[in-house]
């Protein structure tokens, strides 16, 4: 336990985790503002908070700092955050030391499930190898809902192995249970669901277990997961469902490597004869999420598929423990050299260093690329309470366009129009940062209109960021700024 402790730690240290700002994917800014967000709604209850809507004063937040995922990701990652943020406080240091639990954790986990069945040598190189995966990597450095995922499929996998050693009611409520707060986390929980039913089924046993009250909670818990998945986004557009995207079924090769991937059919097929529960249950879960994958065509990027790392590498286990030393160094020498072998690494962006340069609370506009924007908005709310600063995203205040920036459309016209629309959201400084070429058309236009107007002076840089002060009286009256989110329209007040 110590010595995984001190391997996670010295992953995230060397891999830049607590120094970096938030702009390592474009979520990850709005994975750390919506658990601030139900931070500090939590800390101002009072009877004025409790009478006036919860949705509304989220809808206020947004408005000061617009990256909120509340809605189009589950609460139960936000609601973690929030609730490790009572003892630790809420900053980019507290929740990577809540990423650190979490990575600590599942390999520990992990451990516990290999240790019994494979040497000590060949667990500890797949732990060691689960470690090394590009994408564990990434959830080590990231407030990101991917290792909360791991975790939740890794003791997935242990409960329904346990129901199946000894099926009845007392296994089967932790395997609701641990569906449920799965589920919470993150919609790839759906890839699971079929897992226990596949084994079962593929286990030839016949199981007569007595519903009683906690499997019924169980279930309704579920149900309005689902009802919360259906009211509070559109499923078929965030799904992806439909022919019209290609299936992502190749990524699970890129998790960690196809030779691994090999292996673990060999592992599985050497098994599969004695019915060994936890082959059961592996085996269902990379086809269950196969299937899946199928209709949900959003599974595209290789942490989606984080659920599936663990019976990959617990299968191909099996296979290198099935022969003898000699066929199991020759069967894993192509395997690891196929692994896809990166160091990951992030460095600061810079915003922290510009924002200390600023007087607040200000009402400042954030030009960037997708993951900049969303780093200013996270590195301010990290500094402050609301209600305090309001920054608004000049690709959605001058610009419109979709979540992925299709259908992207210019809103002003010319340096008059973004001079206009500065004036009327009352912006008193303005960031530019150097976003990835070609440069968007606003973010060229707003460069213009402050660097060659009298109106806007610079107030301070670091790095590629540069900060605009206004310099002179705005010419047009300030308007409330209004935004829509989630089908609903909030203005300041």
């Amino acid at each position: 336990m110590a010595l995984l402790a001190l391997l996670v730690l010295t992953m995230q240290g060397t891999g830049g985790a607590w120094t970096a700002e938030f702009n390592g994917y474009p979520d990850e800014a709005a994975h750390f503002v919506t658990g601030k967000m139900i931070r500090e709604y939590v800390g101002v209850l009072s009877w004025s908070t409790w009478t006036e809507s919860p949705i509304e004063w989220a809808g206020q937040y947004y408005l000061h700092y617009p990256k909120v995922g509340l809605g189009h990701w589950p609460p139960g990652y936000y609601l973690l955050e929030a609730l490790w943020s009572v003892p630790f406080g809420y900053s980019r240091g507290s929740m990577m030391g809540l990423q650190w639990l979490m990575g600590w954790a599942s390999l520990l986990v992990f451990y516990l499930l290999a240790r019994p069945l494979f040497p000590l040598a060949v667990t500890a190189g797949l732990v060691l190898l689960l470690a090394a995966t590009p994408v564990y990597q990434q959830g080590l450095g990231m407030t990101m809902t991917d290792l909360s995922c791991l975790l939740c499929s890794l003791l997935f996998l242990r409960v329904v192995v346990g129901f199946m050693e000894a099926p009845g009611a007392k296994t089967l409520y932790p395997v609701a249970l641990v569906l449920l707060v799965a589920a919470m986390m993150k919609g790839t929980a759906v890839c699971l669901a079929p897992v226990p039913i596949v084994a079962v089924l593929a286990s030839g046993q016949r199981f007569r277990i007595r519903l009683r009250w906690p499997v019924v909670a169980a279930g309704a818990a579920l149900v309005l997961c689902v009802v919360w998945y259906v009211s509070t986004t559109d499923i078929r557009y965030w799904g992806g469902i439909g022919a019209n995207m290609p299936w992502p079924g190749a990524i699970p090769g890129k998790l960690a490597g196809w030779g691994f991937v090999g292996l673990s059919a060999v592992g599985f097929v050497s098994r599969l004869r004695r019915l060994e529960p936890l082959v059961l249950v592996a085996g269902a879960t990379i086809g269950s999420t196969l299937v899946t994958s199928v209709a949900l065509r959003a599974m595209n990027e290789p942490r989606h598929w984080i659920i599936v790392l663990p019976p990959v590498l617990l299968l191909a286990g099996y296979a290198l423990s099935s022969f003898g030393k000699l066929a199991g160094v020759m069967l894993v020498i192509p395997a690891v050299l196929m692994f896809p072998w990166r160091w990951y690494q992030q460095t600061p962006g810079g915003y922290n260093g510009l924002l200390e340069q600023l007087h607040l609370p200000a009402r400042m506009m954030i030009s960037s690329g997708r993951a900049g924007e969303g780093a200013w908005v996270a590195v301010t709310a990290a500094v402050e309470h609301y209600p305090a600063s309001v920054v608004v995203r000049a690709s959605k205040a001058l610009a419109r366009s979709g979540w992925n920036g299709e259908d992207y459309v210019l809103q002003v016209d010319g340096v008059a129009g973004a001079a206009r629309r500065l004036d009327e959201l009352g912006i008193d400084v303005v960031v530019l940062d150097a976003p990835l070429a070609p440069k968007p058309p606003h973010h060229v236009l707003l460069k213009q209109t402050v660097s060659e107007s009298s109106a806007w002076k610079g107030c301070g840089s670091f790095g590629k960021l540069v900060a605009y002060c206004r310099a002179e009286p705005a010419r047009v009256p300030r308007v409330p700024l209004v935004v829509e989110a989630g089908g609903r329209r909030f203005e300041e007040y």
